[in-house]
């Protein structure tokens, strides 16, 4: 249950309000992480002992926000071709090859079709076409913008389980087990 606290017992800190007793915590925590550096930890090991016991759910909706509910209910909107690229991705536990995408034009069309406001199908194909473009760069911007976005939320070592990753083999996937994602049909 959530405490209401007078305005009077509030702070901000980092343009976050607290009340004391979440403000006492916050400093406490600021301390041990403080000793824990003094003892020779970097922040990604700290990060590392710290991080959750694999991830949670992912539920992503039609009106563009991805839901981690194991992460307090955490809500990311991701625009219209975000949110296409990253149900494409979620439907492919191999993954795809940049190199590949273009092979998925029908799919890529048909999902932002849904995701958009365009209408007119030569909007929807010229967005499309950029995603599958040569020389990557949409691709590139889109896949840097979702991981932009779950590691603001979420931290670096977390987002790692949610994001569009590029392995050793060139694929690009996304690591959460997909009996852990929810998404409309």
């Amino acid at each position: 249950m959530r405490k209401i606290v007078p305005a009077w017992h509030t702070h901000i800190m980092d343009k976050i309000v607290l009340d004391d007793d979440t403000k006492a915590l916050v400093l406490a925590v600021k301390d041990l992480l403080k000793d824990l550096r003094a003892r020779g930890l970097s922040d990604d090991a700290i990060d590392f002992l710290v991080k959750r016991d694999g991830p949670g759910k992912i539920l992503l909706d039609n009106k563009g926000i991805l839901s981690l509910p194991d992460y307090g209910d955490v809500k990311i909107y991701l625009n219209p071709m975000e949110r296409t690229l990253y149900t494409l991705l979620l439907k492919y536990t191999d993954g795809i090859s940049p190199d590949d995408i273009w092979m998925y034009y029908d799919e890529l069309c048909d999902i932002y079709k849904a995701q958009t406001i365009y209408v007119n199908p030569d909007q929807i194909e010229a967005a499309v076409d950029a995603l599958c473009d040569d020389s990557r760069a949409t691709l590139q911007t889109n896949i840097s913008r979702i991981k932009r976005k779950l590691v603001e939320k979420v931290g670096k070592i977390a987002a790692e389980q949610y994001a569009i990753i590029r392995g050793r083999d060139n694929v690009y996937r996304i690591a959460v087990p997909r009996n852990l994602v929810s998404m409309p049909a």
